[in-house]
């Protein structure tokens, strides 16, 4: 998330505990929940926008499946930050145990061989060996 955003959201976040009448929390809640929706983000030649779960490359339309989009978007929302591969099971496929599974690399490779240049050499999720990934790319409108 941008740091504009992060400031956004902790202001709303703020005012909606401080609301006492429970519609004005649930106005400020809906007003929170539309800066989380703002949905296009661009990535150099990639642009993601959540509100139609649609990806570009290019300008051409890449097909993703309703999980690998989910992952995308988890992965994004996180942007910068490191991500486990038990987060990422726990948060985008449900899991509760701690499974040892590779279930994730998979999908984090097919999504690579979708969205990346250089699928061998990734510029968008990297891996942070042996603890899982990090979305690095920076948004367009952050450089």
């Amino acid at each position: 998330m941008s740091q504009t955003r992060t400031s956004q959201w902790r202001e709303i976040c703020l005012q909606a505990m401080r609301e006492v009448e429970p519609d004005r929390r649930m106005a400020t809640l809906e007003k929170l929940g539309r800066i989380l929706r703002r949905d296009n983000h661009k990535y150099g030649p990639l642009w993601v926008d959540f509100a139609h779960a649609e990806v570009k490359r290019n300008g051409k339309l890449v097909y993703l499946t309703n999980l690998e989009f989910r992952l995308l978007r988890y992965l994004i929302e996180r942007a910068g930050s490191l991500v486990s591969r038990d987060e990422l099971l726990r948060s985008v496929w449900g899991y509760d145990s701690r499974a040892f599974t590779r279930t994730v690399d998979i999908h984090v490779h097919f999504l690579r061989q979708k969205l990346e240049q250089d699928a061998k050499r990734p510029e968008l999720i990297v891996t942070v060996s042996g603890v899982g990934y990090k979305f690095v790319a920076l948004a367009d409108s952050e450089r």
